[in-house]
């Protein structure tokens, strides 16, 4: 069925004051009486009026259709479309430009809207190629998804990493990231492309905490709602990339490409053997400044990688500047403990492990802290103290 449209025909509308015009002229030249000259007089005020009305109304509802347009330009497709003009042609290009803001908004969930703003004001051409830039790019993983997903109805499943999703895509969103894809359960985001961003460290590092603090009252109401229990892991690293198209012609995905994202990747699930939540390069560590408590935990030597990488645990803020940041304060028992755990790291670094071990005691209970227990299993696999050929340096085998 077709939309019936409300306005009258315009032609019809801009003929009336001159119908009303023409019918005046018609009564002062058939009679030059007092009554028909009054009449006519008439006659041409209300044409006068009617044409200043519709002049009116049609005015204002091109004005409204501008206004949409400016806003779809902008991407802003949540705004309310323009209401009635009054005649048919305005409607019916209201109800055209309503029609594209909708198929805008469908396309609009695949790209990064960030992007597409910045190509529009550029007047770039889409084309396969990049720049080279540095970034921050992230990584979350959900802690066995893979055992969780088998026990899982489909339909339920997707209904939980969607709601999953969703709660971390935004809270991303609003710490300045730039979603680059979903790969299973993980999720990859990057800062400082498309959009500039001079504080990409800084707010990745913010991004992970408000994430990290989200997924954790996720976990609680998963299990209240019966669902399973989604722990994540965050990998960040800073460093050099390109970023661009890559694709075909008829289809491009805009990312990050370089041995920078695959140690972001490697990051995360490096926290599988540390017992961490958030690992980060020395790198990001340097570019997210002072507002943030860090723990040195290993120095790692990727596959194919000439030096090692300084790993650090992304503990919470040094300081809270509001209530929202509240929540994200680094434990003050773990910051108070943390220089014992800077001695035992670099007695460890020096093979010296009776002293190494003696400072992890006064860093805390093993029990609890899976790092701290990370390192005691390491010294106790040499009771007789380092050998000959041993490094502090981790290598990692696999990419």
């Amino acid at each position: 069925m077709t939309r019936r449209r409300r306005g009258l025909p315009l032609l019809p509308l801009l003929l009336l004051p001159v119908a009303a015009m023409l019918v005046g002229a018609a009564w002062m030249a058939a009679d030059e009486e007092p009554a028909p000259l009054i009449l006519a007089g008439v006659g041409l005020v209300a044409a006068g009026a009617t044409g200043v009305l519709v002049a009116n109304r049609i005015a204002a509802a091109l004005r409204r259709l501008g206004r949409e347009a400016e806003a779809i330009r902008r991407l802003d497709l949540v705004a309310p479309g323009p209401p009635a003009g009054g005649a048919a042609e305005v409607d019916a290009l209201g109800e055209a430009m309503a029609g594209m803001k909708s198929a805008l908004r469908l396309f609009s969930v695949y790209v990064p809207r960030d992007l597409v703003r910045k190509l529009m004001a550029e007047g770039a051409e889409v084309k396969l190629g990049g720049e080279r830039r540095r970034l921050t790019v992230m990584f979350s993983d959900v802690q066995g998804f893979t055992a969780i997903a088998e026990r899982m109805d489909p339909e339920e499943l997707m209904h939980v990493t969607s709601t999953y999703f969703q709660a971390v895509t935004d809270e991303l969103l609003d710490h300045h990231a730039t979603i680059d894809k979903y790969i299973g359960d993980a999720v990859m985001a990057m800062w400082n492309a498309p959009k500039r961003d001079l504080a990409h460290a800084l707010h990745a590092c913010r991004g992970a905490l408000h994430a990290r603090a989200l997924t954790l009252r996720l976990e609680d109401a998963f299990a209240g709602r019966g669902w399973p229990r989604l722990h994540t892991r965050f990998g960040i690293h800073s460093g050099e990339a390109v970023v661009g198209n890559v694709g075909s012609t008829d289809r491009m995905a805009y990312t990050a490409i370089g041995s920078m994202v695959n140690l972001a990747s490697r990051l995360e699930g490096m926290n599988k053997m540390y017992g961490t939540q958030i690992l980060v390069s020395e790198s990001t560590r340097l570019g997210a400044g002072n507002g943030f408590v860090f723990r040195p935990v290993d120095l790692v030597q990727a596959k194919g990688a000439q030096d090692p990488l300084e790993v650090h645990e992304l503990i919470g803020l040094s300081v809270a500047s509001d209530a929202n940041d509240a929540p994200l304060l680094a434990d003050r028992a773990l910051v108070g403990r943390l220089p014992a755990w800077g001695e035992a790291i670099r007695a460890f670094r020096a093979g010296q492990f009776t002293h190494a071990v003696s400072a992890l005691r006064d860093a805390g209970d093993p029990a609890s802290d899976p790092l701290l227990a990370a390192y005691l299993a390491r010294i106790e696999r040499h009771p007789h103290g380092p050998p000959a050929d041993w490094s502090p340096v981790t290598r990692l085998d696999s990419k």
